[in-house]
């Protein structure tokens, strides 16, 4: 008979920290998969982004965003250029990938983009690692003449690139999320964080 009120008390403690959490406000990020990377998947292809190389760049104009798209499934390929991204910051606020251009005119922090991310690549699974890799870079060195426009990404294949973005009107605190165009209109966020640990403080990680 004492396991009734039990339950009971334990169901309303339960709700009550549900309640409370949802009090908040606070979103939660996609998977947190390995320290500061997140992911997202359909039934045949995975998003993943790495937010350690922004949270260096919080007062700059443009802001690095490294990015995996890995295609674990047979069908058609997908189709990838900067043009696919959008970088929405914590209030909504859409900015899209950096013309090549501007981004050589107004950004020199480039090759100390370029050792970060060798130093830390994005994590994205022996799996993943053990597709196909699709070579090409949407934003190489200046003096460097082999940028790609756009790549093809076939099935059981993976593109890593450093993405580049104007700095959003909310900056690079809070959610941020990535939106990747799939064909046939389709599309998948990333709600990620912009610091090493992949935390973000206050805001809460999927289970």
């Amino acid at each position: 008979m004492r396991a009734i009120p039990v339950l009971l008390m334990t169901a309303a403690a339960l709700t009550a920290v549900a309640t409370a959490a949802a009090a908040t406000g606070h979103p939660k990020t996609s998977e947190r998969y390995a320290y500061s990377t997140f992911r997202e998947r359909t039934d045949r292809v995975v998003i993943f982004v790495d937010g350690y190389p922004a949270s260096l760049h919080p007062k700059d104009g443009y802001i690095p965003v490294p990015v995996a798209v890995a295609v674990y499934a047979g069908g058609r390929s997908i189709p990838v250029s900067p043009e696919t991204f959008t970088l929405l910051d914590s209030a909504g606020h859409e900015v899209h990938a950096a013309s090549y251009p501007d981004l050589t005119a107004h950004y020199a922090k480039m090759e100390f983009d370029r050792t970060l991310v060798r130093q830390h690549p994005i994590v994205i699974g022996s799996y993943a690692s053990d597709l196909f890799p699709i070579g090409g870079t949407f934003y190489p060195p200046s003096d460097d003449g082999t940028r790609a426009s756009h790549v093809e990404v076939p099935p059981f294949a993976v593109f890593r690139d450093v993405l580049y973005f104007p700095m959003p009107p909310g900056g690079v605190e809070g959610m941020l999320t990535l939106r990747t165009a799939l064909p046939d209109g389709e599309s998948i966020d990333v709600r990620f964080v912009a610091d090493i640990a992949g935390t973000g403080e206050a805001y809460l990680e999927r289970p």
